[in-house]
């Protein structure tokens, strides 16, 4: 069996691990720094950085609700439409299934009805003539 070389050596550990020191202690020293400089602004400058920020963070947040309640408008008047479409298949369902007259249909046989009272009348006055 082939020997697998996976394995690091201890001097490159030691490297790595004094690099990660070496890193670490550039991080702290900068961290350290930005504290330091922190510290010493004024009060006025922080304060107002603060309300700045405040405001911003305020805005971001209105334009989050806003885009939420638009969004959730959407949704609902995407569900309310799918709930009416499917009120709507269902009653046409029912109604097929109770042999029921439709409107269009009840509108149709009004105007035939009418034709025929029409035609009637209409024979009535020859027959009299």
């Amino acid at each position: 069996m082939a020997d697998a070389k996976a394995r690091l050596s201890f001097v490159d550990v030691r490297a790595s691990v004094k690099r990660m020191q070496t890193e670490g202690e550039k991080l702290v020293t900068r961290i350290r720094k930005d504290a330091e400089a922190l510290a010493t602004r004024s009060r006025r400058e922080t304060l107002n950085r603060l309300v700045s920020d405040a405001r911003k963070v305020q805005t971001d947040l209105r334009k989050r609700a806003e885009r939420a309640i638009e969004d959730l408008e959407a949704r609902r008047d995407r569900i309310i439409s799918s709930i009416e479409e499917q009120a709507a298949r269902l009653a046409e369902r029912v109604v097929k299934r109770l042999d029921v007259a439709w409107q269009g249909d009840v509108k149709e046989l009004r105007h035939r009805i009418n034709e025929l009272e029409r035609r009637i009348v209409a024979l009535a006055k020859e027959r009299a003539a």
